[in-house]
């Protein structure tokens, strides 16, 4: 107590289970002391490593005699909790406004890392894993297998250690054997390669003079010495890095802390190499010169086995490399943090033996890493062309299945880009899999897909038009195109991969001058479209897949607003939702007398977004519209032509014969002017009155083209 009332200053490591607004005041408050520094810090794993030396070093300065760090997770309390439906009896939760911000709680990531899912730790450490064992000459295998053999002596200290949070100590071959309980999370690495934030952990360290702790009457071979470290960054943007083969900040602070020991790596004897993903520790034992198996990793356990609360876990490494080093007087340890994506790097050498020279207030090595880091290639995006992997990871969706690829990739001019690899694309993902071949320096292309994303693709350029159709069908009759969603056994309903596959057949009938005209119609006799696919939609929510149409939206129509080619719709049977709208956004639509209309989405809690409540409206007049759309009716075929948006009523067996008659008439007009007469209509309505409208359509292309011709 006495002790505790001494205190100087507390500093909080950056803490993420729970919403505080002053976390650090509330537990002063708690402890019953006031001191004069009360400091919420920072996010990062090597924060707890940083805040010990700064606390060494106001220390040393004379500005402080008794500096607490302190830091703490319930990450599992809390889903244990959520999953339960308990009511955690805690202090009371912040609002998201009010809650403290820690700082570094955001990493500067691109927009386009962040469109392909390369957004945390899990999707960012492969890519250094990839790098780094192509570099070292392994083989995916090869480097899969030192992984697993780090990892299970990590295990076996965990085992040993009281107060870790798995004590199974795992063997290497369970850890790197992919099952129900270690699914993969992003390749290479499995679940038991990952850190586990899911621990309920908390640590304290006190830190103060020699002086006073002899003072307090702290026995001699008790007391562990800080000799100090030393610490770097690496650009706080992944992509802004010289290579994913090293860090450079890494290897300095790394070998400031060898030249506090003496030049001689060798000399450390407990080790703390952080542990979140196996290619740190397998970076670090390389930059000191150690072979596997030479030295311990850990005194802890690892992020894995140990435990990994989020920001906290070197706070547990000091604690356990105190204990370590009070068992092995007079020897070194080497505490080695990092946080963020490989960003930020901390060392500190201690010891029960006094250091015979006085602790460097300066420990930044910042200035040496940045002279030794090599040239950034520069960053493009919207890049199409040829391109070679830098690296790669694959991401898993949380049903162990594979959601998509992503690519670092070099461009033919030597700078850097980003691309996704599709799951469906079965040559180049094999290529990303295979555990015998590396896949860094293949060469492949870059192509811009209907999502708008860059898509690599191994070899040469493909011909999209030449691939198979699996979801729709494809004729054509002259210089008509006939559309057929071939997806009957779920009412033509659509899904992500459904709608880009009608995207890309849209794009080439815009594109190919020798189609005039379209006709989009179902397959079956139930429906045209019965709309957005509900239940992929939901298990691809649940294992965390994109659910987004592409740029030209739903069917590849809703959002496709430059095309001048007319289309027929010949909706055969059910029209709802998604479908409707489709059926809205073509120029002309042909019914069969079974057909039903409908936007029933405020019946589910939804809203018909793919255009249906704008087109709608603009079609039949506002109070129909909002009589359909506010109700979520059911609309039949006769009552749609009634209301306006229905051009012609048949039987369904004369359907196709029907929308081929309307075809026919429009392909029997010039198709430049029919053209023009669209684009006319289509951007009049979006002008602000006749008058201007009347006066901006010379100003049209297709109108302009129509008069060159």
């Amino acid at each position: 107590v006495d002790l505790l009332r001494q205190i100087c200053s507390v500093e909080l490591v950056g803490l993420v289970s729970w919403r505080y607004q002053n976390p650090v005041k509330l537990l002063c408050q708690k402890l019953g002391i006031n001191p004069a520094q009360q400091v919420n810090t920072t996010m990062g794993g090597e924060t707890p490593i940083r805040l010990v030396h700064d606390a060494a070093l106001r220390i040393a300065r004379g500005e402080q005699k008794v500096a607490l760090v302190v830091g703490g997770e319930s990450m599992h309390a809390m889903k244990r909790a959520r999953k339960e439906r308990v009511e955690l009896d805690w202090s009371p939760l912040a609002s998201k406004d009010d809650a403290v911000r820690f700082g570094n709680d955001k990493i500067d990531i691109r927009a386009l890392s962040k469109s392909l899912g390369i957004v945390s730790p899990v999707q960012m450490y492969p890519l250094y894993e990839v790098a780094a064992a192509a570099n070292w000459g392994q083989t995916p295998r090869e480097a899969d297998v030192e992984s697993a053999e780090l990892w299970g002596q990590f295990a076996r200290i965990a085992s040993e250690n009281p107060v870790s949070w798995n004590k199974k100590s795992p063997a290497p071959d369970e850890i790197r054997t992919v099952n129900a309980q270690n699914p993969l999370i992003c390749w290479p690495y499995p679940k038991f390669m990952v850190a586990n934030p899911t621990v309920n952990q908390a640590a304290a360290i006190i830190v103060t003079s020699l002086a006073h702790a002899q003072d307090i009457g702290i026995p001699d071979e008790r007391i562990v010495h800080i000799w100090g470290g030393g610490a770097a960054q690496e650009p706080a943007d992944y992509m802004d890095r010289d290579s994913f083969e090293h860090s450079t900040a890494q290897s300095v602070t790394l070998h400031k802390a060898v030249d506090i020991a003496g030049g001689d790596a060798s000399l450390f004897t407990k080790l703390e190499l952080y542990s979140c993903f196996p290619v740190v520790p397998k970076m670090a034992l390389r930059e000191l010169g150690f072979k596997n198996s030479e030295r311990k990793p850990t005194v802890t356990g690892g992020l894995t086995f140990f435990g990994g609360p989020f920001n906290n876990y070197m706070s547990h490494a000091v604690c356990a490399m105190v204990r370590a080093l009070r068992d092995a007087p007079g020897e070194l340890g080497l505490l080695y943090g990092q946080g963020g994506f490989v960003s930020k790097h901390h060392t500190m050498v201690l010891s029960t033996t006094p250091n015979t020279k006085a602790l460097e207030q300066d420990y930044s090595v910042q200035a040496l890493a940045d002279s030794q880091r090599g040239l950034v290639p520069e960053f493009v995006e919207n890049y199409e062309g040829p391109a070679s992997i830098e690296t790669y990871t694959v991401l898993y969706g949380s049903d162990g299945n594979v959601l998509h690829g992503v690519v670092v990739v070099t461009t033919s001019e030597g700078k850097r880009t980003l691309a996704r690899v599709s799951d469906e694309d079965e040559v180049t993902m094999s290529l990303l899999l295979n555990m015998e071949k590396s896949a860094v320096g293949t060469t492949g292309h870059i192509r811009i897909d209907t999502f708008g994303k860059p898509v690599w693709e191994s070899g040469d350029v493909r011909c999209r038009r030449s691939y198979p159709k699996r979801y729709t069908r494809v004729t054509r009759e002259g210089p008509l195109t006939i559309v057929t969603i071939n997806r009957p056994e779920v009412m033509n309903a659509l899904t992500p991969a459904a709608n880009a596959e009608l995207a890309e057949i849209f794009d080439e009938f815009a594109q190919d001058p020798s189609q005039w005209v379209a006709i989009l119609t179902g397959a079956g006799d139930k429906a045209f479209c019965s709309g957005n696919d509900l239940k992929f939609t939901a298990k691809a929510m649940s294992r965390g897949e994109s659910i987004q149409p592409p740029l030209t939206g739903f069917a590849g129509l809703t959002s496709r607003f430059d095309l001048n080619k007319p289309i027929i719709a010949a909706v055969n049977g059910v029209a709802m939702g998604g479908g409707f709208e489709i059926a809205l956004a073509c120029d002309l639509i042909v019914a069969s007398d079974n057909a039903v209309f409908s936007l029933p989405e405020p019946r589910v809690g939804l809203a018909a977004v793919a255009g249906g409540l704008l087109r709608l409206p603009r079609q039949i007049g506002l109070k129909q519209a909002m009589g359909m759309i506010l109700t979520g009716r059911h609309v039949s075929a006769e009552e749609g032509k009634d209301l306006g948006f229905v051009n012609e009523i048949t039987r369904p067996d004369n359907l196709m014969d029907v929308a081929r008659k309307w075809a026919s008439q429009i392909v029997e007009c010039s198709p430049m002017a029919v053209r023009a007469a669209k684009q006319i209509v289509s951007k009049g309505q979006d002008e602000e009155s006749l008058m201007v409208a009347y006066k901006a359509q010379n100003r049209y292309s297709a109108l302009k083209e129509l008069y060159r011709s």
